[in-house]
């Protein structure tokens, strides 16, 4: 290692008293005035702060001197305004000490001063703090400066304290709640808060808690009447401008493209905003104006450093913003949080964005807008605005001070020298690429790509390629399907099942069709317009060199999905792509796991769009999940078994044999109760520990036992050998922690499984799943449980706890880079212990000893002390009663030695963890194999747990009969059954049996009528339901249930449009009953609830009749078929393939009213009692007496066209009979409809 050379320390402190008033010397009138107006104060400055002046003019803490000039140099208004704008700035720069290329962050004390509001500066206050902002002109250059040392210093009688103190964040009230940390109390010091909200009133941040409303009313009229003076053209011209630029594309694919317009009308008269972002002036980065058809939003024009523009408007491009805008002109369409120190800075439109949702108090001066946040709240902040829609990129430090330093000290001569600390991009966050465990929820974050081919062959005819990425877990699922006409039901069926966060697409090349749908479904979809997608012969090669770039062989899934499917591969290619831009592809190359899904009914029973909505699988009509099937079954412990169980519902089984497999692991927890109890009661007991044990963590219990994430994170660990950003939070450390924590998690949980299901005697009937899960070795599996102890113990060992018990270490001997730098640290402090008794011997005392206050090692003495016996170099650092506190310069050199070999012992963790992480890598197999077999666990547990509650009825184990068992025939047999989530809700449900294709009279169709409000619709989806549940391996609400495998299960229930889509409720009906007719088999479920209600009664009717004759007769699938139009009743009375069933009910004759039985019984329903339910409506008396009368004129109407549809079918059947036999025995037996023809005719 090279050794760090010493460093000249001397020049860091001189004569701070000239340096204060050098500042002025360019500006001689500034320096007069200040002296006069010093000369002439009515407030003398106190006797007990004459020493103070002494004490910050040798001190190195620039936050003193800002103090100083807030309490003994405040001007008044008149004096400020009185002095010249440049001077103004200047006095500014010293006020708040920055350097080149920063907007740096700093704190005080609240400054007692009477002309407190003098200050025209941005100011933010937390707690009993004011952060204060600047434009400056230089990058801070050292520890103390970049990192800002917060410092708190108390005056009183007894002379001067320092008090270290981090700096404050926002009040508890603008953060989550788990991030307190921030707050301040006022009931600390009530009378001291108040006084400063009063002051605070009176400056900028009251004036603009509402950006909206622009400047406060002092300030806005003195702009409105500078613009009548001559500003009134162009600002009707922008406001023109705005509102065309709203209508645009760019507009309408960039939600931050519509606030940056949004927010030039608003606040671009009021701030000094750059000149290539005005409205006016903005392009993309190859000078395309917004107006133009081909703007990129995501991108913007900006200047080079060297150019005009740059020159002339030098506050907006100081080396630091120079670096804003490098990055921010590719980032254009997202959030740029912009570190500086410990705190991210937003400004210009994402400053009134930040500042507009997360209600942050402006931070900025008269010049530009800008926000900020210390870096603890970045992901509090950052959740919030990705749930809104944004992205938001973090850009971090990657460099310390004391590393720009020594960089600059080695470059070549002749080499210009960086001002500015290196910054890049270090996330990306959007909706569905996020990682960090505290801003996920349970549920699974899935990216989506679509990419779509249009088939020369054929019109309207298309492959489509969908990529689905989890990035959490690592999964990746392929999908290849083909779809004809506009409609796109595959599409949607899978945008429905798999629930996206985000779907990134080509422009143009996705249907408006589908567009408009995704569309409709915002925000809870985000749509990433992402133009970077290739042809599939480029895409192929883009593929394998993405893999090739890490040493990954290709998945042999990739290989041929994407040789069979050019689609499927410029989707994957346009995800790699995609997440190569938020830094994610690598982690999803190296981690992640790739797989088909296959949507053959040969592995899942398909539940289309349509019935995952109806049936509210997932959620309910109102949004919610609480009352959906999803909801009811939610009994999950692990995150991991709560998206397993959202991923059962959607693809239910088909097979039998792992159907029963399923079945009869359920039945086994449920006959064992009291180890379901036990498995369950220990499974939260372990998530409780891990929780306690986690340092600082800001989890959820529940994330804790996220196994799938967490393996994920640790073997992403492989991807980083090195230190990367500068964070202020040891970084290392958690990584330590979660490692460790991860071992005896693993460790907790298989114990677990070892007690609750180690028995012997309890696992000889065990069913054949049940012990595959559980994984411990006997005679009749191989077992994985106990291997996994040796391999945790093994990476456990690989690091130990520091002398202090508080740190992870390496092990001793395992990694010598940290063995060599912690022994030369340790001769350091030596050298320290050598230097202190130096001093003692030279000042002849031995009252002397470090302390660490404000700086490491001050030597600390007894000021009796003559100061004749100081040594020659000492510096007076601080004081305090009775002690004073110095520096030697060997002390110096040794703290700067000292903490830069702390720096290289940190940085030397990086790689040994990097090591560490690969040994877990090796192993991958193991953990995610009991991973699996947690969630699943835990699946199988929530079903025993649901199907054990018969608080609302009974619950039975399904039945799965084979063709060969039914006569070839599907059925499906349900007795007592109810419909879970309304029987929980309800009390005193009504049970009902249901049976298709059964008993002595099969008939796989059955036209079920009833009154309004009779309770139809929940017999159809009960049906559904029934089905889902049981082939998902669950029991049944029912007494008894049988019935063959289903494959398919459509729905076409209630009415609605789709304006987005431009469709009619009558179109959309006939769209849902055309895909059952093209799609349904011998197998399906289908239940259709009254058709053809959005048009005519006669074409309804029509429509009606002839989907039940082709469901019934060519498909002859098991259907269930509501309708009010009774004449299909007639059409259908002595078709033996279609039976009429409905929901009873009871008439009270004399008051006409009617009592809903809610029960489902055999027959046809006379009436569906629509003038009833226009009484329950609260429809008036009049309307309902003359519908009653209307309603008998329409049915004799319709019971004379009725008779003339039976005669002519009867006169048809006549005409067909060839001999007189046949017609007399004809007409024998249809004597009564012959008679009432005869009479209607009459």
């Amino acid at each position: 290692m090279d050794k760090k050379p010493k460093q000249n320390l001397s020049s860091q402190r001189g004569d701070r008293q000239s340096s204060i008033l050098s500042f002025f010397s360019p500006k001689p009138g500034v320096k007069k005035e200040a002296s006069n107006f010093l000369q002439n104060t009515s407030t003398p400055i106190p006797k007990n702060k004459s020493s103070r002046l002494d004490d910050i003019l040798m001190s190195e803490d620039k936050d003193i001197e800002r103090e100083l000039l807030n309490s003994e140099l405040s001007f008044s208004e008149q004096k400020l305004e009185s002095i010249n704008r440049d001077s103004t700035r200047r006095l500014r720069d010293l006020e708040m000490l920055s350097a080149d290329g920063n907007a740096t962050t700093c704190e005080t004390t609240p400054c007692k001063s009477k002309n407190l509001k003098s200050d025209n500066f941005g100011v933010e206050t937390t707690g009993r703090r004011i952060r204060r902002i600047c434009d400056s002109d230089e990058e801070l250059n050292s520890d103390s400066e970049i990192l800002s040392r917060r410092i708190k210093r108390r005056f009183n009688d007894d002379g001067l304290e320092d008090n270290n103190n981090e700096r404050s964040g926002l009040p508890a009230s603008q953060i989550d709640g788990d991030i307190s940390n921030f707050g301040y109390d006022i009931k600390d010091d009530e009378v001291l808060e108040a006084e400063m909200a009063a002051k605070i009133e009176e400056k900028i941040p009251s004036d603009f808690t509402d950006l909206g409303k622009g400047l406060p009313k002092s300030r806005r009229k003195e702009t409105e009447i500078k613009f009548q003076e001559g500003g009134d053209s162009v600002i009707n011209a922008d406001e023109e401008l705005g509102k065309e630029l709203l209508g645009t594309a760019a507009a309408q694919s960039s939600l931050l493209f519509r606030d940056y317009v949004e927010a030039m009308l608003q606040i671009g008269r009021n701030f000094s905003l750059p000149s290539w972002v005005q409205l006016r002036n903005i392009r993309d980065s190859k000078g395309t104006r917004p107006l133009d058809p081909c703007y990129d939003p995501s991108t913007i024009w900006v200047p080079s450093s060297n150019s005009r523009e740059a020159k002339e408007e030098r506050m907006h491009f100081t080396p630091a913003m120079e670096q804003y805008w490098e990055l921010k002109k590719e980032h254009f369409d997202k959030l740029l949080f912009f570190k500086m120190g410990k705190f991210y800075e937003l400004f210009y439109i994402d400053a009134y964005i930040c500042q507009k949702h997360c209600d942050l108090r402006w931070t900025s001066s008269d010049s530009k807008p800008h926000v900020g946040f210390p870096e603890t709240a970045l992901h509090a902040y950052a959740n919030k605005l990705v749930e809104l829609g944004y992205r938001v990129v973090v850009v971090e430090q990657m460099e310390t001070p004391k590393e720009l330093e020594e960089r600059n000290r080695s470059a070549s001569r002749g080499v210009k020298k960086d001002k500015a600390i290196k910054r890049s991009v270090n996330e990306v966050f959007t909706n569905g690429t996020l990682v960090r465990p505290d801003m996920l929820s349970d549920m699974a974050s899935i990216l989506m790509t679509l990419y779509f081919s249009k088939k020369d062959s054929e019109d309207l005819a298309y492959e489509i390629g969908v990529v689905c990425v989890d990035i959490t877990t690592g999964k990746a699922e392929l999908i290849n399907i083909e779809e004809k006409g506009d409609q796109f039901l595959q599409v949607r069926t899978i945008v429905c099942q798999v629930q996206p966060k985000e779907i990134a697409y080509l422009p143009g090349n996705m249907p408006l069709s589908i567009l408009r749908y995704l569309s409709s479904i915002v925000p809870s979809i985000q749509l990433t317009n992402f133009r970077d997608f290739v042809d599939s012969v480029l895409a192929i090669n883009d593929i394998l060199e993405t893999f090739e770039k890490l040493n990954v062989p290709v998945p042999e899934v990739v290989n041929h999905l994407c040789n069979e499917s050019k689609s499927l591969c410029c989707a994957l290619s346009g995800t790699f792509r995609y997440l190569t831009t938020i830094l994610l592809c690598d982690r999803l190359i190296m981690t992640g796991t790739f797989t088909e899904y296959d949507p053959s009914v040969s592995r899942h029973l398909i539940v289309n769009v349509g019935a995952i909505k109806d049936l509210e699988l997932l959620q309910s009509q109102h949004g919610d999940e609480k009352n959906s099937l999803f909801g009811f079954l939610k009994h999950t412990i692990t995150p991991g078994g709560t998206r397993l169980l959202k991923r059962w519902i959607t693809y239910p089984l088909v097979n039998t044999d792992r159907i029963n497999e399923r079945l009869d692991s359920v039945k086994w927890l449920m006959d064992n109760s009291e180890k379901l109890y036990e498995f369950r009661d220990e499974l939260r007991a372990i998530e409780r520990s891990a929780s306690s044990a986690s340092r600082g963590s800001r989890k959820k219990y529940s994330q804790h036992l996220d196994f799938e994430r967490l393996i994920n994170r640790i073997t992403s660990g492989v991807l980083q050998n090195k230190r990367g950003a500068v964070y202020f939070s040891n970084v290392v450390q958690r990584r330590f922690d979660e490692f460790v924590n991860s071992m005896n998690l693993f460790d907790s949980v298989l114990q677990c499984i070892i007690r609750v299901f180690g028995d012997e005697n309890l696992r000889k009937d065990m069913p054949k799943l049940l012990a595959a899960l559980t994984g411990i070795k006997d005679e009749s599996s191989e077992g994985f449980l106990e291997n996994i102890f040796a391999t945790t113990e093994r990476l456990r060992s690989l690091v130990t706890l520091d002398s202090n018990g508080k740190d992870w270490i390496p092990v001793p001997g395992n990694c010598k880079e940290y063995d060599d730098l912690l022994e030369s640290i340790n001769e350091t402090k030596l050298c320290f212990d050598e230097e202190l008794k130096r001093i003692s011997k030279q000042m002849n005392t031995t009252a002397i000893s470090f302390v660490n206050n404000k700086y490491r090692y001050e030597v600390e003495c007894p000021e009796s002390i003559p100061k004749s016996r100081f040594p020659d170099s000492a510096e007076i650092t601080s004081s305090k009663k009775g002690y004073v506190r110095f520096h030697t310069e060997e002390i110096k050199q040794l703290v700067y030695d000292l903490e830069y070999k702390e720096e290289q012992l940190e940085k030397s963790l990086f790689p040994y963890l990097h090591l560490m992480c690969k040994e877990f890598h090796s192993e991958l197999s193991s953990f995610m194999g009991i991973s699996d077999s947690i969630s699943q666990l835990d699946v199988l547990s929530s079903l025993a747990l649901v199907s054990l509650d018969t608080s609302d009825g009974p619950f039975c184990k399904p039945v799965f009969l084979s063709k060969e068992e039914t006569n070839g025939l599907p059925m499906l047999e349900l007795k007592e059954s109810r419909h879970p989530v309304v029987a929980k809700l309800k009390t005193n449900y009504i049970p009902n049996d249901i049976l298709l294709n059964g008993g002595s009279s099969p008939a796989p169709c059955s036209l079920v009528t009833g009154p309004n409000m009779g309770g139809k619709s929940t017999i159809l989806r009960q049906t559904c339901i029934s089905v889902i549940m049981a082939q998902i391996g669950c029991y049944v609400p029912a007494s008894e249930c049988r019935l063959t495998a289903v494959d398919k299960i459509f729905t076409r229930i209630g009415a609605y449009d789709l304006i987005i889509e431009g469709k009619s409720t009558f179109l959309v009906e006939l769209e849902e009953t055309a895909d059952i007719l093209n799609h349904s088999s011998e197998d399906s479920l289908v239940i259709i609830d009254e058709l053809g209600r959005g048009t005519s009664t006669f074409d309804g009717t029509a429509i009606s009749i002839a989907t039940l004759e082709y469901i019934s007769r060519v498909i002859k699938c098991r259907c269930l078929f509501s309708t009010h139009l009774h004449l299909l009743c007639d059409e259908f009375s002595n078709d033996t393939k279609v039976l009429p069933f409905h929901m009873d009910l009871k008439l009270n004759n004399e008051t006409r009213s009617i009592t809903f039985l809610y029960k489902f019984i055999s027959g046809i329903c006379p009436k569906s009692y629509g003038m009833n339910v226009a009484q329950l409506a609260g429809i008036p008396q009049e309307v309902i007496d003359n519908s009653v009368a209307l309603a008998k004129d329409v049915e004799s109407s319709t019971l004379l066209l009725r008779n003339i549809s039976e005669t002519k079918k009867l006169l048809m059947d006549v005409l067909s009979q060839d001999n007189f036999s046949k017609i007399q025995e004809f007409f024998k037996n249809n004597n009564k409809s012959i008679l009432n023809c005869l009479e209607s005719l009459s």
